[in-house]
């Protein structure tokens, strides 16, 4: 068997046994005995377990986390006055595309947001609503900076709702929504944080 072959097998049974069991319960053993390798074999492909996880996950992973950045980027590189005109709909307009990247990789999320804990990827969603709560304050500033009235908004808040739009979208992984309905319950839960913020800044 050819070595792409065999790491690919080596893959297969893993993603099995960490959708089974977890990342923190899984068994190099019973991977390599599903796989009919020996954990010699294992290990000459991969270092550890979390290397045979972030190979299931990284491609997807990195997509979505190098495009919600590229996002963020964008939006903060627009004049001022097209960041107030444009603070919901631009967002709204780029999550069709997070949606497509998620059910292109379901499956890798379903490790990352279900089984991940214990590996390198536990803290995936953490990464992702560190980077909002940074641009949250950013863009607050930016409105103060135009003269606009905006309420005060604690730190711990500010994360707390971050954390909660996170977790609340990537309920459509834990839960195995249909695509179709994922649009829909992510828009529906934009529009809620969206004028809960607004509300919260003062803007309404």
């Amino acid at each position: 068997m050819k070595d792409e072959s065999i790491k690919q097998k080596i893959l297969e049974c893993a993603k099995a046994e960490f959708m089974e069991k977890g990342f923190a319960d899984a068994s190099m053993r019973t991977i390599a005995e599903k796989a009919g390798f020996t954990t010699g074999i294992l290990y000459s492909r991969f270092a550890d377990k979390d290397e045979i996880f972030r190979g299931l996950v990284d491609d997807g992973a990195s997509e979505l986390y190098d495009y919600f950045c590229f996002v963020q980027d964008e939006f903060a590189s627009f004049e001022p006055a097209r960041q107030k005109a444009e603070m919901h709909d631009y967002v709204e307009r780029k999550v069709d595309y997070m949606i497509d990247i998620i059910y292109k990789h379901f499956d890798a999320f379903k490790l990352i947001i279900c089984k991940s804990r214990g590996s390198s990827y536990e803290s995936y969603v953490d990464k992702m609503v560190e980077i909002e709560t940074r641009n949250t304050v950013r863009f607050i500033e930016v409105l103060r900076n135009m003269g606009i009235s905006v309420n005060e908004v604690r730190a711990d808040l500010n994360h707390m709702l971050a954390s909660a739009l996170f977790v609340g979208m990537f309920e459509i992984v834990a839960h195995d929504f249909p695509k179709e309905d994922a649009g829909i319950y992510v828009k529906q839960l934009q529009e809620f944080f969206n004028a809960g913020w607004d509300k919260l800044l003062g803007l309404s």
